[in-house]
Formats: structure tokens, sequence, C-alpha cells
């Protein structure tokens, strides 16, 4: 049977070493500083490459997709109809 100092010995060891390996693989994870500074910069519509909407749509430029948001709005549900269920892609 262990005693208490022994399982707090445990305790803090287990803690420190996850500690150490996290910090030795953050190094690894993290964004370099040019690439956060490009994620935080708004970029224009223009700039985007055209999307691949599938078979149906085919390729379409962002120009076009933000065009049709605006043109054709979601409509909101009238007071007391139920919210439509979620189309889920790729998924039960």
């Amino acid at each position: 049977m262990m005693s208490r100092k022994q399982i707090i010995l445990y305790c803090v060891v287990c803690l420190g070493v996850t500690l150490g390996v996290l910090t030795l693989m953050f190094r690894y994870a993290a964004l370099p500083p040019q690439t956060m500074a490009q994620a935080h910069t708004p970029q224009s519509m223009e700039s985007f490459p055209p999307l691949n909407l599938g078979g149906t749509y085919g390729t379409v430029s962002m120009v076009d997709l933000v065009g049709y948001y605006l043109q054709h709005p979601p409509t909101a549900a009238a007071p007391g109809v139920p919210a439509a269920a979620p189309v889920r892609i790729g998924g039960c």
C-alpha cells in the first residue's frame, strides 16, 4: 500500500512530466508570427481562388457566392412555426 507522501509525489511527477512534454511540443504546434498576422488581416473577395462546389454547381468565384447570398438572404422562420431540422451532410 502506498503512503500519502508517495501518492502526492507520484501526482507531482506526473504533472511535471506532462507539463514538460506539452512545453516541448508547443513550439512545433504554434504558427509562425507571419502566418498569424496574415490570418488576422482581412482579405478581399477577389484574392480567394474559385471554389469547387461539386458536380451540380461546378467552380464558383467568391464574388458570385457573396452576390448570390446578398440577393437571396436566408429567411427567418415565421413566429410560431418550428425551425426546420438542420441538414447534416456526410453523417447520420
